[in-house]
This record gives C-alpha cells, sequence and structure tokens, in this order.
C-alpha cells in the first residue's frame, strides 16, 4: 500500500537523519509530531503518525486516544468508538476517552453507552463541566426530560455562570411545555454572553416559535452583526421575514446563506420555493436541481420542479418528475390531476384519461389519511412551515424548518479536552507560512502572492509553485505521500546542491509538522549560507509553531479564561524567532510578510509598540494585507487608542475578515 510504504520512508529517512537512537524516543518522537498534526488539524497525517506508535508498543493507551480524536474529528464515529474502548482497556483512568467514545457513541445515536460513558467520566471527574454537559444532551435525546432538567441544575450548581446550561434549561422547559420558563433562562443565557451570536440566534428562534416575529428579527439581526458568516443564522431570519412578509428580504437571506454554505439544501429549497411564489420559476428550477443532485430522494423537490417545469413548458421533463413521485406514491392525487393535465398538453389524450379517472376513483374511495394523503386540497390555511423531516408530498410548497437541536446552542456536543483546545475569545490572526497548498474552503481567498517567493519557485528547488498561507490546510493522502516521496528523493540528492536539498526538505518536514527534522535541516542549510532569507523565514515559522504546540500541550485538560485578549507569557523562544525575522527584513526589506509576522510575535509577547511600527510597514507596503490592518486594530484597542483601532478594523472587514465588525461592537460598548 502507497501509504504504508511512504511512512517506511519517512521512518528510513528519520534514521538517517539522527544519531542512532532507543526505540523509546523514537516512538516518543513519533507521538509528539502526531500531536502536533492533531493540533493543526491535519488529521489524516496524525494517524499515521498515530498508526506507527501503535504498531511499536500497542500496549500503551495515549496513541490509540489520540487516533480516536482524529477519526472523531473525520467523522469515523464507529473507529473513533472502537479506538477509545481500545485505551480504556490499557488504561481505564484516562477520562478524556470515555469523553471521546461518549461523543463517538453519540453521533451514532447510541444514547445508552453514551450515557454510560459520560457517567464514568464523571465518577473520575465529578466537576467536569464538559462531560455533564454532554450528559444532558444524552438525556434530553434518549427522552429521559426529568434526568435532563436534574443534571442541568447540577451543572449550573458547579458553573453557575455556564451560559449553556442555561440554553439547555430553556430547551428542556420548551419540551415541557413551559414557554415562559424557557424564555426565562434564554433571557438569561443572553444577559450573561450579550455578543455571543449563537445565544442571540438561539433567542431568536424561541422567539419565532413564539410568533414574535419583530423580536426574533432583532435578535437574528444582532447575531449576524456579530457573526455575518453563519448561514443558519441567515435561512433562521429569512423563515422570520417569510412570516412577516418580506419576500424581498427573505430572499437576500437565502442569498447569503448559499453564498457562504454553496452546498445547503434548505437555503436551496426555501430559495426555489420562494422564487417559485414571486413567478421566477427559471431560476427556482435551478435551486430544485441542486437539491435533488445533494438528495436524489427527495421527492417534494422533484414534484416541486415538475410543476416548474410544466410553468416553464419542459412537458417531458414535468412528466417525468411526476411520475418519480407517484412510483413513490401511488396515491397522490393531485399528482395524478397534474400529470393528467400535463399529458394532455403532450397530445398523450389515453394516458391523461387514464389519470383523470385515477382522481376520480381516489376522491371517490376518501382515502383515508393513514398514509398521510387523505385530502389534496390546498391547505393555505395549515402553517407554512414544515420541518425537513415530513415526508408528506403535499406539503412542497412549505418553507422548511431545520430543527436540529443538536446542533442548536443549547444541545451542542462539546469536548473541551482535545488537544487543539485554542478556544479564546479573541486572538491575533495568525503569520504567514511558505506552503504548497491552498486553502479553497473560504468564502474570502486569503492567499498571498509574493514577487520574492515567485522568484524563490523560479529557482528550481522546489517540487511545485510555493504560496504564502496563514490558515491550516488539512493534508490529504495524496498530498502526504508527494511530501513523503520528496523527502526520498531529497535525501538522495543532498550532496549535489545541500543548500537547496535541505531548504525544501526542511519545507516537506514543516508541512508534515515534523519540527525536529526541520530545524535541523535549516541549522545545517545556514551553515551553507548564513544570508539565505528563505531558510531564515522558514526556521522563524517553524520554531514558532514548536513554542505554540508546546504551550497548548501544557494548558491541554484546562478551560480558557474569560478575557478578551488575555495576555500570553513572553516565552524566551520568541526571541529567536523574532531575530530570524529581523534578519529577513534586513536581507530583503520589500518583504511584508516579514514586517506581518514580527509584528504578530511582537503582539503575542506585549511588545505592543514594536508590534505597531510592523504592522504600520506592512501596511504601507501592501494596503490590502487584511490581517495587518486587524492585528494593528487589537493592539491599537489595547494602547486604548478606540479610534484608530475602529478605523483599522472598518478596514479589515471591507477586506473580508468579517468578524472584525464583531469586536468593534464589543469594544464600542466596553468604552
Amino acid at each position: 500500500m502507497r501509504s504504508g510504504r511512504s511512512l517506511l520512508v519517512c521512518a528510513a529517512v528519520t534514521a538517517l537523519l539522527c544519531s542512532p537512537v532507543k526505540a523509546q524516543i523514537n516512538t516518543d518522537r513519533m507521538m509528539s509530531v502526531g500531536r502536533t498534526a492533531l493540533y493543526y488539524d491535519d488529521f489524516v497525517l496524525s494517524i499515521q503518525y498515530f498508526n506507527q506508535v501503535i504498531n511499536a508498543k500497542p500496549y500503551l493507551a495515549e496513541p490509540y486516544f489520540y487516533r480516536a480524536v482524529a477519526k472523531l474529528s473525520l467523522e469515523d464515529y464507529r473507529g473513533a468508538e472502537q479506538d477509545c474502548s481500545s485505551a480504556i482497556s490499557r488504561n481505564p483512568f484516562m477520562v478524556n476517552s470515555y469523553q471521546v467514545r461518549g461523543l463517538a457513541r453519540v453521533y451514532q445515536e447510541n444514547y445508552t453507552e453514551a450515557i454510560d460513558d459520560f457517567k464514568a467520566g464523571l465518577r473520575l471527574e465529578p466537576y467536569n463541566t464538559s462531560l455533564r454537559h454532554n450528559l444532558i444532551l444524552c438525556l434530553f435525546k434518549s427522552n429521559q426530560t426529568r434526568e435532563a432538567i436534574l443534571a442541568t441544575d447540577t451543572l449550573l450548581a458547579s458553573a453557575p455562570r455556564y451560559a449553556p446550561a442555561m440554553a439547555m434549561r430553556s430547551d428542556l422547559l420548551w419540551e415541557q411545555g413551559d414557554s415562559t420558563g424557557a424564555l426565562e433562562w434564554i433571557n438569561k443565557a443572553v444577559e450573561l454572553n450579550k455578543y455571543d451570536a449563537d445565544m442571540l440566534h438561539h433567542r431568536g428562534v424561541m422567539l419565532a416559535r413564539l410568533e414574535r416575529y419583530e423580536e426574533a428579527e432583532q435578535d437574528l439581526d444582532r447575531s449576524i452583526y456579530i457573526d455575518p458568516g453563519s448561514p443558519g443564522a441567515y435561512i433562521t431570519r429569512a423563515m422570520v421575514r417569510y412570516f412577516r412578509d418580506d419576500l424581498n428580504g427573505a430572499l437576500a437571506d437565502y442569498d447569503m446563506a448559499v453564498k457562504i454554505d454553496p452546498g445547503n439544501v434548505t437555503a436551496h429549497y426555501n430559495r426555489g420555493n420562494l422564487r417559485a411564489q414571486i413567478g421566477d420559476d427559471n431560476r427556482a428550477i435551478e435551486d430544485f436541481d441542486m437539491v435533488i443532485d445533494a438528495e436524489p430522494d427527495n421527492l417534494m423537490a422533484v414534484f416541486y420542479r415538475g410543476v416548474l417545469r410544466d410553468n416553464t413548458g419542459d412537458l417531458r421533463g414535468a412528466e417525468q418528475d411526476i411520475s418519480r413521485v407517484l412510483e413513490e406514491y401511488p396515491q397522490f392525487v393531485q399528482g395524478y390531476q397534474m400529470r393528467s393535465e400535463v399529458r394532455e398538453k403532450l397530445g398523450n389524450y389515453r394516458g391523461a384519461e387514464e389519470d383523470a379517472m385515477m382522481v376520480l376513483r381516489e376522491r371517490n374511495r376518501r382515502f383515508n389519511s393513514a398514509n398521510g394523503y387523505a385530502d389534496d386540497s390546498d391547505d393555505s390555511e395549515e402553517s407554512k412551515t414544515r420541518e425537513r423531516a415530513d415526508r408528506n408530498v403535499r406539503n412542497y410548497r412549505k418553507i422548511v424548518v431545520d430543527e436540529n437541536l443538536e446542533n442548536s446552542t443549547g444541545f451542542s456536543s462539546e469536548y473541551r479536552g482535545k488537544v487543539q483546545n485554542r478556544n479564546v475569545d479573541v486572538q491575533y490572526l495568525d503569520p504567514y507560512r511558505l506552503t504548497y497548498f491552498k486553502d479553497n474552503s473560504r468564502v474570502v481567498n486569503n492567499v498571498r502572492y509574493s514577487k520574492i517567493v515567485d522568484n524563490l519557485y523560479l529557482a528550481g528547488c522546489f517540487m511545485s509553485e510555493l504560496f504564502l498561507e496563514n490558515n491550516e490546510v488539512q493534508l490529504d493522502e495524496k498530498q502526504i505521500n508527494s511530501l513523503f516521496d520528496d523527502i526520498e528523493r531529497r535525501t538522495q540528492s543532498l550532496a549535489g546542491d545541500p543548500e537547496c536539498q535541505l531548504l525544501a526538505r526542511a519545507l516537506d518536514f514543516c508541512l508534515l509538522q515534523d519540527y525536529q527534522n526541520a530545524i535541523s535541516d535549516l541549522d545545517n542549510a545556514l551553515s551553507f549560507n548564513p544570508d539565505n532569507w528563505a531558510v531564515l523565514f522558514c526556521r522563524s515559522q517553524v520554531r514558532a509553531r514548536q513554542i505554540e504546540v508546546r504551550n497548548a500541550e501544557q494548558e491541554m485538560d484546562k478551560h480558557q479564561g474569560t478575557n478578551l485578549l488575555p495576555e500570553m507569557a513572553a516565552d524566551p523562544g520568541y526571541q529567536n524567532v523574532v531575530n530570524d525575522l529581523t534578519r529577513v527584513i534586513d536581507l530583503v526589506p520589500s518583504f511584508t510578510y516579514a514586517y506581518y509576522n514580527r509584528g504578530v510575535y511582537y503582539a503575542r509577547t506585549n511588545d505592543l509598540h514594536a508590534a505597531l511600527v510592523d504592522f504600520d510597514k506592512a501596511v504601507q507596503l501592501d494596503e490590502t494585507l487584511a490581517e495587518a490592518w486587524y492585528n494593528r486594530g487589537l493592539v491599537l484597542v489595547l494602547l486604548n487608542r478606540m479610534e484608530d483601532a475602529f478605523r483599522d478594523l472598518s478596514r479589515a472587514g471591507e477586506l473580508g475578515i468579517y468578524s472584525a465588525y464583531n469586536i468593534i461592537k464589543r469594544f464600542s460598548k466596553s468604552e
């Protein structure tokens, strides 16, 4: 198998690079690199490293646990459950193993065993907030509402300001029919988290259920203002606007939801529905085409498209769609009636007559409602919405309300013990690094180009085009294998051009999260040419990442604080990072990203004035560098230069960093 061969190559290369060491050190290094890859969301890569540790020392619990975390993130829930069971059998006192196995079982809807896992974890750590949070989720899902309320009370007793517990209690009271109590608790949660977009969205949904649409829209407006990148909030506000007869506003919201999440079936279905209502049949058909491509068995979309095809003169297509629905629902009277009309237009009078006779027979028999199609008369007086799970084809014209409690604020699965425990309210945007891989998942493309970097690539040293990227890209197996293969080639060609080969191999190691070998190669490359700016730039990013991983491991299993910008203890290693970037600036003073990166590290070590100088220079060199505007805005906030800060954050928002508006809102209120 190719991946297995590549891993053997990696092991061989590691052996060549390092002096002879004991197997214990090798497995420790594999664990360290695997956890680093997990920290940066390279789940496929991390699994390969943990596989190596498990093969060498199958009696260790930790590699099974961390591999389970990676599998959970990749939605391999069965595999995650099995790995956690392996970890627990080797060490029954690993609380996080019960947590992750419980979550894997939740995603498989095995709530009974998930409850057992969360309770087992709580016996070891009675005050673990996330364990009790997930226990409440499972109790609710298994219809143990009373027990869920008691568990929520227990959680609030130990964490009285834990807003998600208040939101969960709100939902539980709603399920019991206590709308007043439900609203009271969600109000408490919002009061504690006035600038939490999810909480505002949550309350907006509840107000909409109470038909208090104006107030609901106000909450959703605020939620979207704080977090304009959430498609769910636009979909919910579109529903509210629909109930307020604001069809144009609803359509605009569905447009935004589709722009943010092009594959969102609910947004496409509802937008197609509204487009049909205003006579925009051709574009409505486009939306239903997308829905049917994503969900071939969505017969409501198939029938609606058939209706619209009839309207637009595509009679063959209309007959095909309606016939498909009738194959599944042979007693759907409205379908026969419509197909009869379509067949008559096509000149198929015999088929039209057969369908018309079918309509007569079915209505005369007054087919009972056992299958949900007792009466196909107009249902305009009924609800204007339906749940997504509704399969009654008669309701095809209704707006879909996708109510998934597990994805709501209160009942969201929570696992805080992950390696990548980096949930802070506000943080500086990351520095840029050299890479071969773009992140194509974002609405706003932040991949940057530089003439200096282009010239570096054109020198012919690297395996493919170089990019500057400040967002993590999860590598797939093909990309991982290409890096391992390149390492093998570079290792065999070191004698030819050692400076070039060492730099290229170091970049491979860096992208594979193997920072120790990367540093070794970069140090060796500098021994050939101490003035190689690319080597110094790469070494700065590797050194910084080693510090980040070390800090993350120290913070693992600890809850984050509530400060907006918690001070980061100045790591002495950051001075080496800054020194490398300073040398890069001396060598290539026009390289914008060296100033930007150094500004980030100055800011992270609270040297705010030095950070300000570097961000000033970065903006001067490239006025479109949104991250520099954003980070400079945060620095100015801490220097209490609020007017200048808001100007910079506004500019960052204009350039595509929409979360900047959230920061403006929050700090405006705190003035």
